[in-house]
């Protein structure tokens, strides 16, 4: 691996140097007056690829904030970029890790493994975090047992460091782990996160200590200046797009004490909630921003013609979503700033990097649904599901049901677990019966749209279009016995969410629709309005760089954007 922290990288000037003399070779046959053919866009990638993932952001934050947006933020992107206006995830469960991985890898869980935030492994019958990893060590942080181990195809990460013989410079960078370990996959350079000490870290799976760059940033300590305020509505509140007044019945409390409206002491709050609290506010994206300028500026990223990446992820969005819903004043609130923080880093990158000399892409890793108790009373179709008590009920399926089971089957059937939408049997009770007596129980339930079994997942045949998404999101080993979906408006709720802030997860289009834009080099400026998937972003800018496609990548490319 390459060593990080430095500011020149000696087998690049030695590149430079070939570089200088075929462009001198290239000249003197141009003023030959002959013919020269057209040279091909991967002969002159992009300097630096910068991905941008928005955690928990809809489309139509962009279009319902746009009047309150700046003009170098959002509005830059849309006007000089290409926008993807209905681009969706093609799998279940939309949550962030698989979103990072999908997006990055081009794939979907099926084949790169990251099915879920906290899978079930059914050998040691507990979850597993998808980037846990007790094999490493903290770096900065004790707690810091983060990698990319679980994950099981390549990323855009790892074909640019191919592609660049291991020069390309590949760092992650976001306030979550997993938003920053994912995409850089299993040989990129870096991935840096932040920990509840106030400080970015890593683990040991990329080095052995923290570069130079990276102790200074943390010296400063931003997240104690930056928690040292009362948070205010940046502007009038009659410019706000909300139904609703600030003060609602619909909000969970910021933190502990806070409340859920305006203003909101932060230095106060920041005594008893600690540092973290920072995540739930824009200065995480603010911070974030200044962390990926560090990186950019410690590695000198773009600096040469080899081709680098920095993957950045905004977390705070979606903490604050989950708490306060997508018609929140305070969310608002927060993408106006987060424009702001996009514009600092779009200017930062022309002048470090040099306008139209890198290529850059903008996401989110899912969207959210409405605050069900909300639309609930607006008439709308919505509810909760308290799944704890599906346990004892399918439990007791060997009791009933139009065939009896005999006695030695009513103590073997059982149920293990019951885990975001899957159902885990042990091996005991996996038999086509009790399957079928569990499906047809669920669906007598209203608020569950279709359930599968396993089995009819892996081997495919005809499925609704819920049923291939969650295909999609289905890997046997590493997944459950029984799947299903629960109609639009509906999420399962463990007491945490019911009638206060929402989730997401489902393969409804509230979840699975997100923005995609395209900006800078190689990118045709214009809106595409057809279908289109996020596992298309990868093969897309492969195109530009030259690479591989990452191997287990299942997108296309998108013609309409590539000059």
């Amino acid at each position: 691996m390459k060593r990080m922290g430095s500011m020149f990288h000696p087998k690049r000037r030695v590149v430079d140097q070939v570089g200088r003399c075929y462009w001198i070779f290239a000249f003197m046959f141009m003023g030959s007056g002959k013919a020269v053919a057209q040279q091909p866009t991967w002969q002159a990638p992009p300097k630096l690829v910068v991905g941008i993932v928005v955690d928990q952001m809809r489309p139509d934050y962009i279009y319902r904030y746009w009047d309150n947006f700046g003009e170098g933020g959002f509005k830059r992107l849309v006007g000089q970029g290409a926008f993807l206006r209905n681009a969706h995830y093609t799998y279940i469960p939309t949550v962030t890790g698989p979103g990072h991985a999908s997006i990055y890898t081009g794939s979907t869980p099926s084949l790169h493994g990251i099915v879920a935030n906290d899978r079930y492994d059914r050998t040691t019958q507990k979850t597993i975090y998808c980037v846990k990893d007790t094999t490493v060590q903290g770096v900065g942080s004790a707690s810091a047992q983060s990698s990319p181990s679980q994950l099981l195809a390549t990323t855009l990460a790892d074909e640019i460091e191919r592609r660049t013989d291991g020069k390309g410079i590949t760092i992650g960078v976001a306030l979550k782990d997993r938003s920053s370990v994912l995409p850089i996959g299993r040989t990129g350079d870096a991935a840096y996160w932040y920990s509840s000490n106030g400080s970015f870290v890593t683990s040991t799976w990329y080095m052995q200590e923290l570069p130079a760059w990276l102790n200074a940033f943390n010296a400063k300590a931003l997240p104690q200046e930056y928690l040292d305020r009362t948070w205010e509505p940046l502007l009038p509140l009659v410019k706000y797009h909300t139904p609703m007044p600030d003060a609602n019945i619909y909000e969970q409390e910021l933190t502990k004490g806070a409340g859920s409206a305006f203003p909101y002491d932060l230095a106060a709050l920041s005594k008893t909630a600690g540092l973290s609290l920072i995540t739930t506010t824009p200065w995480g994206n603010t911070l974030t921003t200044d962390m990926a300028l560090a990186a950019l500026t410690g590695e000198a990223m773009g600096k040469d013609n080899i081709t680098d990446l920095l993957a950045i992820s905004y977390s705070s969005t979606d903490v604050l979503g989950h708490k306060m819903g997508p018609r929140a004043l305070e969310v608002e609130d927060m993408y106006i700033r987060l424009d702001q923080e996009l514009a600092r880093l779009l200017s930062e990158l022309d002048k470090q990097v040099g306008a139209g000399k890198y290529t850059l892409f903008l996401t989110a890793d899912h969207g959210v649904v409405d605050v069900p108790a909300y639309l609930k009373d607006q008439k709308g179709s919505a509810g909760y599901v308290d799944t704890r008590t599906w346990k004892a009920e399918l439990n007791d399926l060997s009791k009933s049901g139009s065939v009896p089971l005999p006695a030695w089957a009513k103590t073997m059937y059982r149920v293990d677990t019951i885990l975001e939408g899957q159902i885990f049997l042990p091996d005991s009770s996996r038999s086509t019966d009790f399957k079928l007596r569990i499906a047809e129980h669920l669906l007598k339930k209203d608020a569950v749209a279709e359930v599968y079994s396993g089995s009819e997942l892996a081997i495919g045949g005809a499925l609704s279009e819920q049923g291939a998404i969650l295909a999609n999101g289905f890997m046997p080993q590493r997944c459950g016995d029984i799947v299903y979906t629960l109609k639009p408006g509906y999420f399962e709720a463990d007491g945490a969410y019911v009638g206060k802030g929402t989730t997401h997860g489902s393969g409804w289009n509230y979840d699975t629709h997100v923005p995609v834009i395209f900006f800078g080099q190689g990118i045709e400026p214009g809106e595409v309005v057809r279908r289109t998937a996020v596992v298309d972003i990868v093969p897309t800018l492969t195109m530009l760089i030259g690479s591989a496609l990452p191997d287990a990548s299942v997108g296309e490319p998108v013609p309409e954007v590539l000059k």
